[in-house]
C-alpha cells in the first residue's frame, strides 16, 4: 500500500465494505525500497508505473521468471522497463501500451511437485516443455537428494529409481536445502523436497 501512496494514490478503507481503495488523478514516478522481493507486489507496482508519469525506480525488486516475463511482456507492448532480472528495476512512463502475443512460463512448482511424484512412487515420468532455463538450482536440489534426471532439449527425462540416496557435502556434513528469494530455492517447493527426503537413504 505504501508503495501505491508514493506513485500519487489516495489510500482509505472503507469501515462498511472492510476493504482498502485506492484513488488518484494520475499516478507520479518514484523511487522505492521494498521492504522484501515482493513477486506479487512487484508486478503490481511494475503494471501501475508503466503509465505513470515520470520514472519510478524499484530496488529490491522480486526477480523471478515470472517478473522477467512480465516485464518483457510490457515493454513488448510499449512500455519502457529497465533493469530485467535484477532487483533494480526502472521504469519510465509511457502514454499508451498496445497490445502483443504472449506465451505463460511452465509452473516451476509443477514441476517440481513431479519431479518429487516421479522419485516418491519410483516411476518413469518425461515432463516436456519444463523450462529448464528458468528452473533455477531446482533441478540441482532434487538431484542432491539423489534422484537421477537427464534434460533432453527442454525435456526432463526422471527414469525408475528403487531407491535415492540423499548426497554428502564434501566435507561430509549433512545436507541442508533452505528457501531464499530467487534466484534461491523457492518455498514452495519445501513441502515437495521433505515428503520426498523421508523416502531416501541419508540424512537430511
Amino acid at each position: 500500500m505504501i508503495g501505491f501512496q508514493k506513485l500519487g494514490t489516495q489510500l482509505d478503507y472503507n469501515q462498511e465494505d472492510g476493504f482498502f481503495h485506492l484513488t488518484a488523478d494520475e499516478l507520479k514516478g518514484t523511487y522505492m525500497l521494498l521492504d522484501e522481493p515482493s513477486v506479487t507486489g512487484t508486478a503490481n507496482i511494475v503494471m501501475a508505473a508503466t503509465m505513470a508519469k515520470g520514472t519510478t525506480t524499484i530496488y529490491n525488486a522480486a526477480c523471478e521468471p515470472y517478473l522477467q516475463q512480465l516485464c518483457k511482456m510490457l515493454n513488448r507492448m510499449g512500455a519502457k522497463i529497465s533493469g530485467i532480472g535484477s532487483n533494480l528495476l526502472v521504469i519510465e512512463g509511457v502514454d499508451y501500451l498496445g497490445g502483443t502475443t504472449h506465451a505463460m512460463l511452465p509452473d516451476m512448482i509443477e514441476v517440481g511437485s513431479f519431479i518429487g511424484l516421479a522419485a516418491m512412487t519410483k516411476g518413469e515420468i518425461t515432463i516436456k516443455n519444463a523450462g529448464i532455463n528458468d528452473l533455477g538450482i531446482i533441478p540441482e536440489k532434487f538431484r542432491q537428494l539423489g534422484i537421477a534426471m537427464d534434460f533432453k532439449g527442454d525435456d526432463i527425462h526422471i527414469p525408475s529409481q528403487d531407491n535415492y540416496t540423499i548426497q554428502k557435502y564434501l566435507d561430509g556434513g549433512v545436507l541442508t536445502v533452505y528457501d531464499n528469494p530467487w534466484p534461491g530455492f523457492t518455498p514452495d517447493l519445501l513441502s515437495i523436497v521433505l515428503v520426498t527426503a523421508i523416502q531416501a537413504t541419508g540424512v537430511f
